[in-house]
C-alpha cells in the first residue's frame, strides 16, 4: 500500500509499546490512534503484523492526541464509543452495571474496573496527522477494525450495554443532576 493511507497503516503496526509507555509520548498534535487487545478480549480483528498476539480493535482520529486518548477513551464510558463497546462485551465478566444520567454512564467504581481491565489488556499505537479526518475513512476501511464503532459487533455491545441499564427514568428538573 502507499501514499497517505499506506504511511498511516505502516505507523499503526509498529511494534507496540507498554499501554502507559505509548500515552506518555502522546503529544497535543492531531492523528490518528488504533487501539488494539490481547487474547482476553471479547472481540475478532485482524492480527497485528509484527505480534499476532493482538488484533485490531478501533481505528480513531483525534484533534489533540493525548486528549483523546487520557479524556475519552481512558476516561469515561459516555464520551467513548470504545469504552461503550468494552463495556457492552464485558458487561458480565466485569460486573458492570449502566445506569442513567444524561446519557447512559456507568458508576465511578464500575469505570475504574473498566480502566484497569483496558490498562491491562490493550494496546495504543498513533501518528500525527493533519490530515486525519481525510484518511480516517480510507484507513479503516484499509486495516477493518473488529469494534469499528459502525460495525455490527461494536453496534450489538454498544446496544447490550444501553439496554443493561432499563428504561431511562423520568427526571424531576427541579432535582439537581449528581453523576452516580
Amino acid at each position: 500500500m502507499t501514499g497517505p493511507v499506506g504511511e498511516v497503516v505502516a505507523a499503526l503496526t509498529a511494534p507496540l509499546a507498554p499501554l502507559d509507555e505509548a500515552v506518555a509520548a502522546l503529544g497535543r498534535d492531531p492523528g490518528l490512534v488504533a487501539w488494539w487487545g490481547d487474547g482476553e478480549v471479547p472481540a475478532t480483528g485482524p492480527e497485528h503484523p509484527v505480534d499476532a498476539s493482538w488484533v485490531l480493535l478501533e481505528v480513531g482520529d483525534a484533534t489533540m492526541l493525548r486528549n483523546r486518548v487520557t479524556r475519552q477513551d481512558l476516561y469515561r464510558t459516555g464520551v467513548s464509543p470504545l469504552r461503550r463497546a468494552l463495556a457492552g462485551l464485558l458487561l458480565d465478566d466485569l460486573e458492570l452495571a449502566p445506569t442513567w444520567a444524561a446519557d447512559v454512564i456507568l458508576p465511578r467504581a464500575h469505570e475504574d474496573r473498566l480502566d484497569a481491565w483496558m490498562r491491562a489488556h490493550l494496546r495504543l499505537s498513533w501518528t500525527v496527522r493533519e490530515d486525519r479526518k481525510v484518511l480516517l475513512g480510507p484507513v479503516r476501511d484499509a486495516m477493518g477494525p473488529g469494534l469499528r464503532e459502525d460495525g455490527a459487533t461494536a453496534r450489538a455491545a454498544c446496544a447490550r450495554f444501553t439496554a443493561a441499564a432499563g428504561e431511562r427514568p423520568v427526571r424531576d428538573p427541579s432535582v439537581p443532576f449528581r453523576r452516580p
